[in-house]
């Protein structure tokens, strides 16, 4: 079998086990050590190592391909302030591919010098310093990566419901601060004083927010409930707010950061990106007036030669996008349809790159009381 065999057959193996290198690891490559070739590298699938190694087997040449996560304690990252940035590379200059928010999980892969290979809970696979997170033991593999996939908080934690929160020192108006806090953030908490909360941050530091700042994840719903008009309302209360490629926050969102960190609040959690997150839900025919439209449905549109999903924003009835865009330098509102009230020259633009809507379901709670 020649080299080029051997990349050909490479590449379909990819092509078979981690098409979306966005949520798995194929880090393979041939690699000559005198004159015999050898297969190295890492990767995530079981199934993956199983065929690279009975096509080395079938080539007669040696095979080092490690599979991930590397065996170990403490494959837990939690990240322990507001906000721990996702690299696509393991530097600071590389670019901002996603973030987690303070209390937010992940599963190491992989060490590199300072900086950790990790998967997310929704399977985004991005490195971070090893400095923006606290590692613990993940105890049995198969059983945390199934509870990280679910997204849903431990038993017993809260939710930081608030926007711009922080913890202080002391429960008292005016007092230090401790830690900047964000929307979503997953906190422990200790006692009750008047009117706050301890709360206690991964790494074990300490603080007390207002009690109207957060809610038991189990009540979640109870502040933020699953209904497309809730979604929408909730949505534009961050409108002007800057847009950040890779942000997941209220320190700036991107398109698909935007949707994913909206949803998930109201109990529907989406992929990272816009055309992960067009795979979801059913279609949806707005109709040539738009009236098909609910709240809360996602508009999907495609640059010219993409092929796939590249931007997403939530759908209003009377024919309005809410969204974060470049173009409008931020979360701002759009008028898709022609006939309707701030229609202008880049809606126009943005209404023609329109690939599909689509609706997803969000749970039906029983009892919101």
């Amino acid at each position: 079998m020649t080299v080029d065999e051997l990349a050909v057959r490479l590449e379909d193996l990819r092509l078979r086990h981690v098409p979306d290198r966005r949520v798995g690891v194929w880090d393979v490559s041939l690699e000559e050590e005198g004159d015999a070739p050898g297969i190295t590298g890492a990767v995530t699938e079981p199934a993956a190592l199983e065929d690279l190694s009975t096509l080395a087997g079938e080539a007669g040449i040696r095979v080092a391909v490690e599979l991930l996560p590397v065996p170990g304690a403490q494959l837990q990252a939690i990240a322990h302030r507001s906000l721990a940035h996702l690299r696509a590379e393991p530097r600071h200059s590389a670019e901002l591919v996603s973030q987690m928010v303070l209390g937010e999980e992940a599963l190491v892969l992989r060490a590199r010098g300072d900086w950790l290979q990790v998967q997310t809970g929704d399977r985004y696979v991005a490195w971070v310093h090893h400095s923006s997170i606290v590692r613990r033991d993940a105890g049995e593999l198969e059983s945390y990566r199934s509870d990280l996939y679910e997204r849903r908080p431990p038993a017993g934690r809260f939710v930081v419901t608030s926007r711009c929160a922080r913890a202080i020192a002391e429960p008292a108006p005016y007092a230090a601060p401790v830690a900047d806090l964000v929307q979503g953030a997953i906190v422990e908490v200790g006692e009750t004083r008047g009117r706050f909360l301890q709360i206690v941050l991964p790494d074990g530091a300490s603080g007390w927010v207002a009690r109207s700042d957060a809610v038991p994840a189990e009540r979640l719903a109870q502040r933020f409930t699953p209904s497309g008009r809730a979604i929408v309302e909730h949505a534009a209360q961050f409108l002007g707010l800057p847009y950040l490629w890779g942000g997941t926050s209220e320190k700036g969102f991107d398109c698909s950061g935007f949707v994913q960190r909206l949803f998930g609040l109201h109990g529907y959690w989406l992929p990272r990106d816009s055309d992960q997150q067009a795979a979801r839900g059913e279609p949806v025919d707005p109709g040539s007036d738009w009236s098909g439209i609910a709240d809360g449905d996602l508009a999907f549109f495609a640059e010219p030669g993409a092929g796939r999903a590249t931007h997403v924003g939530i759908l209003a009835q009377g024919r309005r996008l809410l969204h974060a865009s470049t173009g409008r330098n931020g979360v701002a509102w759009d008028a898709l349809d022609r006939a309707a009230a701030g229609h202008d020259e880049y809606a126009a633009g943005l209404a023609g790159m329109l690939t599909g809507v689509r609706r997803v379901a969000l749970p039906v709670v029983a009892d919101l009381r």
